[in-house]
């Protein structure tokens, strides 16, 4: 799926928007906001700042991000978060764009929020992967994918169409990839079986084709005969 197709999809959708003080205290909130979560006491928005609504270890990285957004003086391209709401998995995209008053002083920043959850989900499975290239939104079939690399808490998408970046862990995405197409060879590696050109069983390796040049690719020694009877080797 373009980007283009993607942005027309999100400009259908109702985003949810919230207005941001400079101390990240919440000014404003639209309706939909407070339906996407609902979880949450509307009294309790207005009582501290956005970072009060993250777990610990996500602090950072909103943090990182506002501070970004503040200093840039313009804003900020759209960014994948995926939460935990109601025991579900969802996927919002967020734009953040600095506010200026009427001295035309930067005093506030608007976050705009889309749920593109369904976009995304089937049955608790992807049948789109969302990736970023460039600044540039993508939502990719699995099938296009060549394999997947673990980076840190993110992933490395590597498509027919070229490389890109995922916000999501590997082993979230490997839980919801259809199973008989994608292996796990390696806790830092996921396979398109089907791309798979040939296995180096003492080296512990398969080899796969990126772009006209084969790559090489770990395989875990307790993951190998595994693997020979998924591609249909043993």
């Amino acid at each position: 799926m373009s980007s283009r197709s993607l942005i027309s999809m999100i400009e259908s959708l109702e985003p949810g928007v919230v207005i941001l003080n400079s101390d990240h205290s919440i000014s404003h909130i639209n309706r939909m906001f407070i339906l996407m979560f609902g979880g949450i006491p509307v009294e309790r928005l207005f009582q501290t700042d956005i970072l009060g609504f993250h777990h610990e270890k996500d602090r950072a990285k909103v943090g990182a991000m506002l501070r970004l957004a503040g200093e840039s003086k313009r804003q900020i391209p759209l960014s994948l978060k995926m939460i935990r709401h109601d025991g579900l998995d969802r996927y919002l995209l967020i734009k953040l764009t600095p506010l200026v008053n009427r001295d035309m002083v930067e005093d506030q920043l608007c976050a705009t929020f889309y749920d593109i959850t369904q976009l995304i989900l089937s049955k608790r499975k992807l049948f789109r992967v969302p990736v970023t290239s460039n600044g540039d939104l993508c939502l990719l079939k699995p099938e296009e994918i060549i394999y997947i690399k673990a980076d840190n808490i993110y992933a490395q998408i590597y498509a027919e169409s070229g490389e890109y970046h995922c916000d999501m862990a590997i082993g979230s995405i490997a839980k919801r990839l259809p199973d008989d197409i994608f292996f796990r060879t390696h806790r830092s590696y996921l396979i398109n079986i089907s791309k798979v050109r040939k296995v180096n069983r003492e080296r512990l390796e398969c080899t796969v084709n990126v772009k006209g040049r084969d790559l090489c690719l770990p395989i875990s020694r307790n993951k190998l005969q595994e693997f020979l009877v998924e591609i249909g080797i043993k």
